[in-house]
């Protein structure tokens, strides 16, 4: 050969197997327009992979001095369609193959090996003879076979019906016979693997029944068409799925849908067949490469839109599965409606479809801000987007609650706290956009939402320490479990109000209960000494609430709130160092309480805006068909 062998091999192969043994070799037949291929498999042992021996012989035009000259030039291909190098693969997995190819009273013989300088000039015989060529293929390079499979027929022959579905179709509609025989013959059988002498056979019978439409999409390109052959049939057993797309005559899979979305006892196929992919694979045909300019992502929605429609009429249980997915969209997703993919309708790609409505709506909110001035259209877009935005949060908040609902009695009060107020971190003011997420004091009431500054675990032990009470036990911190949220920077000569969060130990003693709640006016003393420009304390004592307790806090003036669970108010009065009265607007709550009415309160605005995003879909969806007509 013109180039050295085993470098190029490397380059033009970086993932070989022994499967492209067979893929080259039936290649190479078809393309002499053969109609009888024969590949035998002749090994002792599978452990014993020196003694393979793989035979193929076809009845092709065999070595001509045409095909014979392109054969020894590499990277000389007969067309745009070939690359010139298949043969190169042979040498990866065999020292040498023994060529004999004969044909009416001309035969030519050579070995194909490393260093091959393609002198093998023809030779008369004296009788004429058909067509027949033989490539035997001896001294297997590895150590080992990989798997059984790289040598059992019943394996072999599927890898090859869908490697070469698109040229045994095409024969197959043109009336073409063939016939490709796989044998295997061994010495050594081993039952459980399967492996044992047998022969099976590809024929026309052997080939689903393809039915072709004509895809057209003017984003894609505005002249070529894209061919979709499919076929789809229940089977018995788990079924399967191939969708590839026909590469000058071989198929290339794509993974359009994920296998869990194609229903079991079903037979798939689809071949996209277009000027647009000619000859647009690899080296060694096992990746698909694109032309420049076609929008890859565009491409891949109008085929998957297309398989979708294909497999909702063939398989009932498609639209049934596309109900519940929309289901599930209308559920956990409200503030996307109307940005997923009507077409996504024919088969539903979870994932994808939610991509794509996230970009949809990422993109309808970068349109709006990059306004500089608000059209009325793009104002009432602006009232849009902030719904959504504001949906998104909420499903945000429940996410919250139900993490705060999995808490249980074994939960550190350092968990709770750190739920609802984040401790180790510093917020303020000016993140609010960002941090909006990290607050959760909303837990409490909603009007907390408003408070930003959380002070930063140093800040807070100072605070902590020069509010602490004698003789007070302390939690699981090391302190007592206290969490605090400002309205603002409470270094600052502004008034700011404080909302703080208290777990008291739990017991069921009613006398431990109340000193736990003159601690809470003891605390707000200290607190109002320590930050002097705080203007009212809103206090929350998270502690078990027996009917006793309920009974002395109702006798003790304490107002219950209507609630899930345990909720009692009273408003206080701490008294100021200079004179003034700070309020100390003061709740007892249960800690089912708060998850209940956080719960209630989320839940209702949620439904509130689940319905006017569904609303609005459904408007969407109407307008667009008004276009449409």
């Amino acid at each position: 050969m013109d180039i050295e062998t085993s470098g190029a091999i490397r380059l033009f192969f970086p993932n070989p197997s022994l499967a492209l043994v067979y893929f080259e070799a039936l290649a190479n037949a078809l393309d002499a327009s053969a109609t009888d291929v024969s590949i035998d498999i002749d090994v002792q042992a599978y452990d014993k992979p020196d003694t393979l021996k793989i035979t193929v012989t076809d009845n092709g035009d065999g070595f001509t001095e045409e095909n014979f000259d392109r054969f020894k030039t590499l990277l000389k291909p007969r067309d745009k369609f070939h690359k010139g190098i298949g043969r190169l693969v042979f040498l990866n997995y065999f020292d040498r193959v023994e060529v004999v190819s004969t044909r009416d009273k001309w035969q030519r013989k050579f070995v194909f090996k490393e260093g091959f300088d393609g002198n093998a000039p023809l030779q008369e015989i004296e009788q004429a003879q058909d067509a027949k060529t033989t490539l035997t293929f001896t001294g297997f390079t590895g150590a080992r076979v990989k798997s059984y499979d790289d040598l059992k027929p019943d394996a072999i022959k599927p890898l090859l019906i869908e490697q070469f579905l698109p040229t045994l179709d095409a024969r197959k509609r043109d009336d073409k016979a063939f016939k490709i025989s796989i044998s295997l013959k061994t010495i050594e059988s081993n039952a459980q693997k399967e492996f044992f002498p047998h022969e099976v056979a590809i024929t026309p019978d052997e080939l689903p029944s393809m039915t072709k439409i004509a895809i057209q999409d003017d984003s894609l390109d505005a002249f070529s068409t894209i061919d979709m052959h499919y076929h789809v049939e229940p089977v018995s057993g788990k079924g399967s799925l191939l969708i590839a797309f026909s590469i000058d005559g071989r198929t290339i899979p794509v993974s359009l849908i994920s296998p869990s979305s194609f229903p079991a006892g079903y037979l798939g196929v689809f071949l996209f067949e277009s000027e647009m992919f000619h000859s647009n694979a690899d080296s060694s045909r096992q990746k698909l490469v694109l032309p420049e300019g076609l929008p890859v992502a565009s491409l891949y929605r109008v085929l998957r839109r297309e398989v979708g429609k294909v497999l909702a009429d063939k398989i009932p249980q498609i639209t049934e599965k596309n109900k519940k997915v929309k289901e599930t969209f209308e559920e956990k997703f409200p503030h996307l409606l109307g940005y997923f993919e009507d077409d996504t309708v024919g088969l539903i790609e979870r994932d994808d479809a939610l991509d794509v409505a996230q970009q949809r709506f990422f993109q309808a909110q970068k349109q709006v801000l990059q306004c500089e001035m608000l059209t009325d259209a793009a104002y009432e877009k602006s009232l849009e987007l902030s719904s959504r935005t504001l949906t998104e949060y909420i499903l945000y908040r429940e996410k919250i609650i139900g993490r705060m609902k999995a808490m249980t009695a074994d939960n550190a009060e350092a968990d709770i706290h750190n739920l609802i107020v984040p401790r180790f971190k510093e917020f303020s003011q000016d993140t609010l956009s960002s941090e909006i997420y990290q607050n959760n004091a909303w837990l409490l009431d909603d009007k907390f939402m408003v408070f930003r500054t959380i002070l930063s675990e140093k800040s807070m032990n100072v605070v902590i320490n020069a509010i602490r009470l004698d003789d007070e036990s302390v939690g699981d911190t090391g302190r007592p479990d206290i969490a605090m949220i400002f309205s603002a920077n409470p270094s600052d000569a502004a008034p700011v109000d404080v909302v703080v969060v208290e777990i008291k130990k739990k017991t069921d003693e009613e006398k431990d209960n109340f000193y736990a709640v003159n601690q809470l006016l003891d605390r707000a003393v200290k607190l109002v000494a320590y930050c002097p420009n705080i203007q009212r304390v809103w206090y929350y004592a998270i502690m078990n609430i027996n009917d006793a307790t309920a009974i002395r806090l109702r006798q003790f003036k304490w107002t219950p709130f209507f609630s899930k669970g345990k909720v009692y108010y009273q408003e206080f009065e701490t008294p100021h160092p200079d004179g003034r009265i700070v309020p100390t607007p003061t709740f007892v709550v249960s800690f089912d309480a708060i998850v209940a009415d956080a719960e209630r309160r989320n839940h209702t605005f949620l439904e509130i805006l689940r319905n006017g995003m569904k609303k609005y879909a459904e408007q969407q969806t109407v307008d667009s068909a008004g276009e449409q007509e």
